[in-house]
């Protein structure tokens, strides 16, 4: 009796000590998941532009390197595409990867960077004497009309020099993607729909970049100085 009484206090004791001892884990594990959780929540209203510009600028920051694998993994087999003989499109460009070098071997000999979010390997672009345009712009949302029209002037004053431009943002589907389109509005007379289907043809980019209102309206303003710039050319002839 005496025996079996001291075996059961020793097992409670035991099991009293290994459930204390579980807790901490079990406490950590909950908060991982807890963490996991808002983690993913947080960069899905990202994504879905729910966020104010101030919150998704930070939340852009600091996912770009933990999600750029990903980016690779979906575009290992197309980084990059010729839109035309002057104009690379592609994503982002990193340091530690080959990225520069290949793209200097096309012919690249500038670059526009539209990611709020990353800055570019600068060091190589030094070194390569490469120089960059960078508009940021946040991740899921569109470049100004002001920097549409600084972005395809840089395109054209580097082509008047014989330079291919590569422009990028992370994935080049979107924010980069909508140069692209507006500088094929600009330089091949291109409507909305044109320059949407060719895109579609070369790369996988927003399907509804001819939507945009920055694009829209940068099209505009694009017709109103043809329209201007015919009209003062009749009045000359």
């Amino acid at each position: 009796m005496w025996s079996a009484s001291v075996f059961s206090v020793v097992d409670a004791v035991g099991a009293s000590h290994d459930e204390l001892a579980m807790k901490p884990w079990w406490s950590t594990l909950c908060s991982w998941r807890l963490w996991a959780i808002s983690l993913s929540l947080i960069y899905v209203a990202y994504q879905k532009h729910l966020l104010p510009n101030p919150v998704a600028k930070v939340v852009g920051r600091a996912y770009f390197y933990p999600t750029w694998p990903f980016t690779y993994l979906a575009r290992r087999n197309d980084y990059w595409t010729l839109v035309d003989s002057h104009v690379l499109l592609g994503a982002a460009p990193m340091s530690f990867m080959s990225h520069v070098d290949a793209l200097y071997a096309r012919g690249v000999r500038a670059v526009i960077n539209l990611c709020d979010e990353y800055e570019g390997p600068i060091k190589q672009y030094r070194k390569l004497h490469i120089p960059q345009l960078r508009l940021p712009t946040i991740d899921h949302t569109e470049p100004s009309v002001e920097d549409i029209e600084t972005a395809v002037a840089f395109i054209q004053e580097k082509k008047d020099s014989g330079v291919r431009v590569y422009v990028h943002c992370k994935g080049g589907n979107g924010r980069s993607a909508a140069i692209a389109f507006c500088w094929l509005l600009y330089a091949r007379n291109f409507t909305l729909e044109e320059a949407q289907e060719y895109l579609n043809e070369k790369r996988s980019v927003r399907k509804k970049l001819y939507l945009q209102p920055h694009i829209n309206a940068y099209y505009q303003k694009l017709l109103v100085d043809r329209s201007q710039h015919d009209t003062t050319d009749a009045d000359t002839k």
